[in-house]
């Protein structure tokens, strides 16, 4: 038996992985075991947000129909749509992340400890309607906010956040300059920046200038500082969204409001605004 963990922490890089050895997995068999069963089934894809998102446990035994997949998170274990869950010992996600050696920085694993110890978990709580609330929209192109084409299990895992803003499902994970040629070298605005450049995306000062239509619509990069980047998109009502990650569609930031301007909307641990800019149907990403 194998078990792989994965911290769901990232919206645009890869999230850290790491295998347990064999006495770590007889440990969580054994807090698994004291688990006791929870009746209140958590729907798959309710918890989300920028920042640390749980545990993900994949299980690869000799049969491959019997690998199993739990994903832990504020002390439940989730064994996916269909299945009950369990009510976990109450340090299992202090304990999981004490066997990430040095497969995160110690960076990410202060931000996780500070999140498991208690401090505000930026809970994604639900999409909240911003019709009436959100900036007049110039972007004739904007697209509309459809999670439903994103949020599902062919489509989800595989785009991240740069996918997303630029409304393009290449199932590849996308990262800003790998199509043109010039990834970035560093986690920072400069960086990141020039290589969305390289792949046909452009700076702008601000997202008040009227677009026409082929023009494109306006994204906006930010920045976890040397850990990872994030982008969200002004959809055709004004407001903007984004997609954390492997995770689902939203259209709230991280306290759950309308986001009417990613500048000053709820960031997490993504802390640095770079800059906006603007996309269009022609841009090439990978």
């Amino acid at each position: 038996m194998a078990t792989v963990v994965t911290l769901d922490v990232f919206s645009g890089m890869p999230n850290p992985t790491w295998h347990l050895s064999p006495a770590e997995e007889k440990e969580l068999d054994e807090r698994i075991q004291a688990s006791s069963t929870f009746s209140d089934t958590r729907p798959s894809g309710v918890v989300g947000g920028l920042g640390y998102r749980g545990f993900h446990l994949t299980r690869d035994v000799e049969n491959a129909a019997a690998s199993t997949r739990l994903f832990v998170h504020e002390g439940i274990l989730d064994r996916g749509l269909g299945f009950p869950n369990y009510v976990a010992q109450p340090d299992i996600e202090t304990w999981l992340l004490k066997t990430a050696g040095r497969a995160a920085s110690d960076n990410v694993l202060e931000h996780v400890s500070s999140r498991i110890a208690g401090h505000p978990q930026n809970k994604f709580i639900g999409n909240l309607e911003a019709a009436g609330s959100c900036p007049t929209c110039h972007a004739a192109d904007a697209p509309a906010y459809n999670p439903g084409a994103w949020n599902v299990p062919a489509v989800q895992p595989y785009n991240n956040c740069y996918n997303y803003a630029n409304n393009q499902q290449t199932n590849t994970f996308a990262q800003p300059g790998r199509a043109s040629g010039h990834p970035f070298a560093a986690l920072t605005c400069p960086d990141v920046g020039s290589a969305a450049q390289s792949d046909g995306l452009r700076n702008s000062a601000n997202f008040s200038a009227p677009l026409a239509p082929g023009a494109g619509w306006y994204v906006a990069l930010v920045i976890w500082p040397s850990q990872d980047y994030h982008w969200y998109r002004q959809d055709n009502v004004g407001c903007w969204s984004h997609k954390p990650g492997q995770t689902a569609v939203r259209n709230v930031d991280n306290a759950g409001q309308p986001i009417t301007d990613p500048q000053t909307c709820n960031r997490g641990p993504y802390t640095v605004l770079c800059t906006y800019m603007v996309t269009n149907r022609g841009v090439h990403i990978q």
